[in-house]
């Protein structure tokens, strides 16, 4: 049976996959279309945007990924999934957040494709994440 953690995990991690696709597919891409004139106030809005709604809750999946692996001695389904969301956030504060204080210059199609291209990693560790955790968690 889920507990009070296990269905909390599981209901973060999927409105993280559903969020990271939409920027994946949608919005990332959309920045090529940014008139050049107007996209440092853009990006400067999505920036103060989306960190009101992702931090949050990346911070109450951390917590939450951390103390489950914690609670079962780090077994193994717990421990991977902690660990994707280490990476999660190392791709996060070491390569989308560098390239985003690049962009908050101003548009650079160079930049805003690197962005689109890196964040994959967080694309496939979320998707995964989530998968592995409803398979995890389905016996329960």
């Amino acid at each position: 049976m889920l507990d009070a953690f296990h269905l909390p995990a599981l209901l973060i991690s999927w409105g993280l996959v559903v969020l990271i696709w939409i920027i994946q597919l949608v919005h990332y891409p959309s920045f090529h279309y940014i008139d050049s004139a107007k996209f440092i106030d853009f990006h400067s809005h999505h920036s103060t945007s989306i960190t009101i709604i992702v931090m949050p809750l990346m911070l109450a999946e951390l917590t939450i990924s951390f103390f489950l692996a914690y609670r079962t001695g780090f077994a193994p389904l717990e421990s991977l999934a902690f660990a994707m969301v280490v990476g999660v956030w190392l791709s996060t504060f070491l390569i989308q957040i560098p390239l985003h204080d690049q962009l908050s210059d101003g548009n650079n199609a160079t930049i805003i494709s690197k962005l689109v291209n890196t964040n994959w990693i967080r694309t496939i560790l979320w998707s995964c994440k989530a998968i592995l955790l409803t398979w995890g968690y389905a016996d329960l």
